[in-house]
């Protein structure tokens, strides 16, 4: 006998409430059960599953905090089955999908304790997307609350904000279409009233205005922080055991004792990325070998993989010492001073444009492409259909660019975040598609680091943009700013190299033009910078901002007059829709051979337009003539310059339109009787001639006014 069957219970945790006018809510308990925590997170029509697992057992061979943040797109969120013909399954990651994974791991992982070696895995899977609420913003609070409540130790909960200036006001959490044309779009984590992360771009945005946030920050982070805390009081919340590798007292003796304060110090002064990378790796084979002799003891000898990590402790010590009280920096620089730049236009000949940025031993060379409007990138993903882009910027980074012995492989995370970062700083400053209708790429090609990479692409960039006449409204200079701590005193840093970067406590990067900021990029290794430090930095970056652009100027102050002569030219025009079909003829065979003929690129769009893409102005205006001739109609008295395709005892024919051919007779040909036509004209000839009448039938009655060529 079958036994009933009985339903599952459970006891589900909802918190629900409403936030800047949209239904906000958390659940717990239902879904993904078996996970450390799972939390089920939802604005609107809008729903992301979070998950947080701690590895229980970890590998204490590691030397940083391992983080990982997984973003998986999920088509059916958006109702939509993936668009490639021969796969449905989803595949690599878009950028998008990269770019909300890197936008949660940035304010998350200065959360952790220091020398935590557990992996933490934060799995956020899309279950549900109206297009109109980003699930950016609640990626980050699902990923704060479902760490939180995995008894994972946690500094704060992580809220977020998203603000817009539009219309003269600030707007917290608008729609996706109501955004459209605003002039500010910023992204703000802010745990316990203080700032973590920023990410903001504006559209001549004033200075004055940025600095209003702070106000509106703060009055739409009080609701939802005290949202939050309510759902976390609904749940009990116990710290996990944590493994980390903090060696020994007696081993980092041992270690201060081979390498001297006096033996870091051949890490300072004016030296080149290589010269220190020698000394480094000298330190390291010489703290091998000493200690093996020092340390007898196998129980101390099995802690000598922490050699690197705590040699990094020491050197960070030493610059960062010299540096917060002293005010020397390691390479004898001030606070202030900015290493030498040397900058470059038409670096190359085959791209049009080049832009080479060199600042002392970081050098990116930035590379412009032109071409039609219909090679504009489309994005149909989760949240986009067939949206079309007309401007990107892929910023690359390749192993050679830092000495490294490896194979190029993927584009990797960081590299579509210093891209993108640097494609939003000039979206308020190219011109629009009616002035310039050219699809844009420019990559910058980074062949040397020693740091601030990003900001030398945008630099780079401006170079290509003006080398070649891309009306751009204001040139553009990148710089990144630095904050180092101790526990009584803070310093900024401008233009850091790479041997200081890993003694920074915040990272912040600037897009500005002359007046306007473009775009800003916070990161912090601390759990929270002070509102008033941020203001600070924006404030003292202007003049460093200032020296960068004057310097870029003196290479090309402005656009050139012209486009140069190797780019594609373009013609645009319309037709009636009614003569579309005549110049696509049958089988599109009327288009596809004036394309054989002129060798050029011909799209139609829906508004009737059509754009001719073409090597040069020549083939341009070929391929327009040729298009015009299909659809030419005859006016009486109308001259025209034709060739002759046949001729007879009295008369000649001429090749006139939509590849029909008219007959001149004897008489209409030369002033007196000619006996043998022939004998004057001869096919493939040039004729100028005049239409004298058209009669009821279309007939055309032609008469020669210059003598053949």
């Amino acid at each position: 006998m079958v036994q009933p069957i009985t339903q599952k219970t459970f006891h589900e945790t909802v918190y629900e409430c409403t936030w800047q006018g949209k239904k906000l809510s958390f659940k717990t308990w239902k879904l993904a059960p078996h996970c450390d925590w799972a939390v089920e997170i939802t604005m609107e029509w809008t729903t992301l599953l979070v998950t947080a697992v701690m590895e229980k057992k970890p590998d204490t061979n590691k030397g940083r905090f391992p983080l990982s943040i997984d973003y998986r797109e999920s088509y059916y969120a958006a109702g939509k089955i993936w668009w490639w013909r021969y796969r449905k399954r989803e595949w690599r990651p878009s950028d998008e999908a990269i770019l909300y994974a890197r936008l949660t791991d940035r304010p998350m992982r200065p959360m952790f304790p220091k020398w935590m070696v557990n992996d933490v895995i934060i799995t956020i899977s899309p279950l549900s997307l109206d297009q109109e609420h980003s699930p950016g913003e609640l990626s980050i609070i699902g990923a704060s609350l479902a760490t939180s409540l995995a008894w994972i130790p946690f500094a704060w909960p992580i809220w977020w904000v998203r603000v817009w200036y539009k219309d003269g006001e600030f707007l917290v959490h608008m729609t996706e279409s109501d955004s459209i044309n605003a002039s500010m779009d910023l992204h703000l984590a802010w745990p316990s009233w203080k700032i973590n992360m920023v990410e903001a771009w504006w559209n001549e945005t004033p200075i004055a205005i940025i600095k209003e946030w702070m106000r509106l920050w703060q009055e739409a982070l009080e609701e939802i922080i005290v949202h939050q805390k309510k759902f976390l009081e609904q749940c009990s919340i116990q710290p996990k055991e944590i493994t980390t590798n903090l060696p020994s007292e007696e081993f980092i003796d041992a270690m201060r004792e081979i390498i001297t304060p006096e033996m870091l110090m051949q890490l300072h002064g004016e030296q080149e990325k290589n010269q220190r990378e020698t000394t480094y790796t000298w330190f390291e084979k010489l703290l091998h070998e000493a200690l093996a002799e020092k340390l007898a003891d196998d129980s101390l000898w099995r802690q000598a993989w922490h050699i690197r990590d705590w040699l990094f402790s020491l050197v960070k010590e030493s610059i960062r010492k010299k540096t917060i009280h002293e005010g020397i920096r390691v390479d004898g620089r001030s606070l202030d001073q900015i290493r030498q730049i040397y900058c470059e236009i038409d670096t190359t000949k085959a791209a049009h444009g080049s832009g080479l940025f060199w600042r002392w031993d970081t050098q990116v060379l930035s590379l412009l492409t032109l071409w039609s409007p219909w090679d504009a990138e489309l994005k149909d993903g989760m949240e986009h259909d067939q949206e079309a882009t007309r401007w990107m910027h892929h910023y690359k980074m390749p192993p050679f660019s830092n000495n490294e012995a490896q194979m190029i492989r993927w584009t990797n995370r960081r590299e579509v975040w210093h891209g993108r970062l640097a494609e939003k700083a000039f979206d308020a400053v190219l011109p629009n598609e009616e002035e310039f209708p050219y699809t844009m790429r420019v990559v910058s090609e980074v062949l040397w680091s020693w740091w601030s990479t990003s900001m030398a692409s945008v630099c780079g960039t401006t170079l290509a943009f003006l080398a070649w006449w891309v009306p751009i409204k204001k040139p553009i200079s990148g710089i990144a700013m630095w904050l180092m701590s101790d526990w009584d005193k803070q310093v900024i840093l401008t233009d850091i190299m790479g041997t200081e970067d890993f003694t920074w406590d915040m990272d912040f990067k600037l897009a500005w033009t002359d007046e306007w900021m473009s775009a800003i990029q916070m990161d912090t290794k601390l759990t929270w910078v002070s509102v008033e430090k941020l203001e600070e930095m924006l404030d003292r970056s202007q003049a460093w901002r200032s020296a960068i652009l004057a310097f870029m100027l003196q290479t090309i102050d402005t656009h050139r007059d012209t486009l140069h002569p190797d780019a594609p030219a373009l013609l645009q025009f319309t037709v009636k829709p009614e003569e579309v079909r005549v110049v696509i003829g049958s089988w599109w065979s009327t288009i596809q051979e004036i394309i054989r003929q002129t060798d050029v690129k011909i799209d139609l769009e829906d508004t009737w337009k059509w754009v001719i893409t073409a090597k040069n102005q020549e083939d341009a205006k070929q391929a327009y003539k040729l298009i015009m001739s299909t659809i030419w109609s005859p006016t009486p008295w109308e001259q025209l310059q034709w060739t002759i395709t046949r001729v007879e005892k009295y008369w000649v024919f001429v090749d006139l339109w939509n590849k029909k051919t008219w007959l001149c007779h004897v008489k209409q040909l030369w002033a007196w009787f000619i006996e043998d036509v022939a004998a004057l004209y001869k096919v493939w000839q040039t004729l100028t001639v005049e239409i004298l009448n058209i009669d009821d039938q279309g007939k055309i009655q032609l008469k020669n006014v210059v003598e053949t060529k």
